[in-house]
């Protein structure tokens, strides 16, 4: 039994791609992601996620989104946040919090926020491959004219060789009695065996709260 879970746990720690999630990074090391996603009807966004391991349990991050639409009408937000461990950090499920300051603007309206949030994560067999699962949370509280914002994303993610990985992701969001969810798969690719640089190609589709598809366009880079 325990041979099996340190296997599983080795196995995820390869597969899994290092973005966020309860798998804080060690000491000293850290992930970067830029992403960006446009419509048909040139509606364009874009994030710049960072975290980087101040010690093995406490993780500093820096997560940025940000919108223009076809109208030039532009928002985003902003949090600067500290990540630690929830429980056990050797087992199959692994739990971690987060606590940040940031904001959030739409035109030159800008809001201040508290941020605080708990994820979930463990590793999944299929057959003789291995995947992971997540669960993310968070709950925004921003100053007027900004609503509270909640948000609950799930991933799903299967490694099929050491260089391509598939990932579903369901992104789901409250505010202000309104609620907006997107089915995000996509194809995760190294350009070599041991490459520390992911790229990422997908989609958005909108699933409730309107929007249009988006094609999205990402890089990941472990240091």
């Amino acid at each position: 039994m325990q041979t099996a879970l340190t296997a599983s746990l080795l196995c995820l720690l390869t597969a899994a791609p290092a973005a966020a999630g309860p798998w804080l990074r060690e000491k000293g090391s850290g992930f970067a992601s830029a992403s960006g996603t446009v419509t048909q009807s040139r509606d364009t966004s874009g994030s710049i996620y960072a975290e980087y391991g101040l010690t093995d349990s406490i993780n500093l991050g820096l997560d940025l989104s940000f919108g223009l639409d076809r109208t030039g009408a532009a928002d985003g937000a902003g949090v600067v946040f500290l990540r630690f461990p929830l429980g056990s950090t050797d087992g199959i499920h692994r739990f971690a919090w987060h606590a940040g300051l940031g904001g959030r603007y739409t035109g030159l309206d800008l809001s201040p926020a508290v941020e605080v949030g708990l994820s979930w994560g463990r590793g999944v067999p299929w057959g003789e491959r291995w995947g992971w699962a997540t669960v993310e949370s968070s709950v925004n509280f921003a100053s007027a004219p900004a609503a509270t914002r909640i948000k609950i994303d799930g991933t799903f993610g299967m490694g099929f060789t050491p260089q391509i990985k598939a990932m579903l992701q369901m992104f789901n969001t409250f505010e202000d009695g309104e609620y907006y969810a997107q089915l995000a798969p996509s194809v995760l690719i190294l350009p070599r065996p041991d490459s520390a640089t992911t790229l990422q190609f997908g989609l958005e589709y909108p699933v409730a709260g309107g929007g249009d598809t988006r094609l999205k366009l990402g890089l990941w880079r472990e240091f």
